[in-house]
């Protein structure tokens, strides 16, 4: 029965309908697991405190910017951009900043879709083998 069972998820994984359900877990793990939230509070304190991979900022004559790896120093909020450079802006000129935060209910709730869907898909493209 343990061999049936390991051939029955063998051939699942290897059809194009395991790698559509890979997939669908996949992505939809991937867009809830975070979201963009927006600073509240003074922006070096944040910053640094949760030190976040990525950040959106706007400045005071509108200019939009994503810079990854964020830090402080002195009095302008530094990043890079594409792993080059380092940019810096002065944190008095900063309007709004964003950040990713992982959202754990969304998370789990997109976990548990995805499982039930993989399930699904599993029980509908396998039908139960009767042992001989």
């Amino acid at each position: 029965m343990a061999g049936t069972r390991k051939r029955v998820m063998r051939s699942f994984v290897h059809s194009s309908a395991g790698r559509v359900v890979g997939l669908v877990v996949a992505l939809t793990t991937l867009a809830g697991c975070q979201r963009w939230t927006t600073v509240e509070s003074p922006v070096a304190s944040t910053v640094e405190r949760n030190q976040p991979d990525r950040v959106r900022l706007t400045t005071a004559n509108g200019r939009q910017l994503e810079w990854d790896n964020p830090s402080v120093a002195g009095d302008s909020l530094v990043g890079s951009i594409g792993g080059e450079g380092q940019p810096a802006v002065a944190i008095a000129d900063i309007r709004r900043l964003e950040f990713r935060q992982t959202n754990v209910g969304l998370t789990v709730l997109s976990l548990s879709g995805a499982a039930a869907i993989a399930l699904a898909v599993i029980l509908a493209t396998n039908p139960g083998e009767e042992d001989n």
